[in-house]
């Protein structure tokens, strides 16, 4: 059976499938468990159980089904990502088992990692320990540094070729006159933009790429974007999230339990446009997600609302920067 992309994202996998997989990992070992994991948009996840001689162990299988993943390119990415992290870092992150970069064992590449206990929590009965949890969980990733990866682990541009990289990849969906606003003024603010240092980021940290069990953050995963890079990305990508799902100012109190832990970020209404940027194509995809992981009053129409009210206050802020003014972050703005 091929793969079809979005439509065979969930589908189970097949006994021959779970056979090759489980003997790829131990010859000893049989599947004794295998469902869906809800939430991503860019891989087919699943949680699998493997049977080895008495004991269990508890595993994901992320299969890269997109057309541009298939060449193994994005499995060896991932797993190079992982492998990178130093277990001395303590950070919650899954561990590499093995990988399939080739298609062999699903017909498509594929890696098996570790599982993390936890789900998504997408309904805190208290925000504020969210938000705490969340700027912790960030505040640890960026206390690996740089010095601590491999010398070969992938590395951001500097800002500049960043903006325009990230322009090339978010050619607009929606808002395309406040996209090519948002384009012109960060060309302007980029050869200004002043470095945070050069520290482990996640690239994708929303709450859906984050595990709890209770109230307490428990791991960490979609990693195939890490690399090294200016914290302030990660913080304002995070931002654009708490904003997406809970507005008001879920993102400048977000920014400052992460500045309590790590000191104060400069420039960040820069990083704030260029983090949100991809919700000017994807954003449809983006709801898509919400509601997977519980968040199915994030309309369309909100999300609309909210794309545009936190960029409007980076551009504030940006302007008031450029014009010399204080560097403090947008701030969202209060509930729609």
């Amino acid at each position: 059976m091929l793969w079809r992309m979005a439509e065979d994202r969930r589908r189970p996998l097949r006994a021959d499938e779970l056979a090759r997989i489980a003997n790829a990992i131990d010859p000893r070992a049989r599947a004794a468990y295998c469902a869906p994991i809800l939430g991503g948009l860019d891989a087919a996840t699943y949680a699998l159980d493997l049977e080895v001689a008495g004991e269990r162990r508890e595993l994901v299988v992320r299969i890269h089904t997109l057309e541009n993943e298939r060449d193994g390119d994005a499995a060896r990415r991932y797993w190079k990502a992982i492998s990178g992290i130093p277990e001395s870092a303590r950070l919650p992150v899954p561990r590499p088992v093995h990988l399939d970069a080739e298609g062999g064992l699903v017909g498509l590449p594929c890696l098996v990692m570790t599982r993390l206990p936890g789900a998504p929590l997408a309904r805190p009965t208290n925000v504020e320990r969210w938000i705490d949890e969340l700027a912790g969980a960030l505040a640890a990733i960026h206390s690996v540094n740089a010095t601590a990866l491999p010398v070969d682990y992938l590395r951001a541009a500097e800002p500049a070729a960043v903006v325009e990289a990230r322009l090339e990849r978010s050619t607009p969906k929606t808002h395309e006159a406040l996209w090519r606003e948002v384009a012109d003024a960060l060309r302007v603010a980029a050869p200004g933009v002043r470095s945070n240092g050069t520290v482990l980021t996640h690239h994708d940290f929303w709450f859906g790429n984050t595990l709890w069990t209770g109230d307490r953050l428990t791991g960490i995963v979609d990693w195939d974007d890490a690399r090294i890079d200016d914290p302030a990305f990660d913080v304002a990508y995070a931002r654009g999230d708490v904003h997406f799902t809970f507005g008001g100012d879920a993102a400048a109190r977000l920014r400052n339990r992460y500045e309590a832990r790590r000191g104060e970020l400069r420039d960040m209404p820069f990083w704030d446009l260029v983090g949100i940027l991809p919700a000017f194509r994807w954003l449809s995809d983006w709801v898509s997600g919400y509601h997977e992981v519980d968040r199915r009053d994030l309309t369309d129409e909100l999300a609309q609302e909210r794309l545009e009210s936190f960029v409007r206050s980076a551009l504030a802020a940006l302007s008031r920067d450029t014009g010399g003014g204080s560097t403090s972050s947008a701030a969202a703005p209060r509930a729609e």
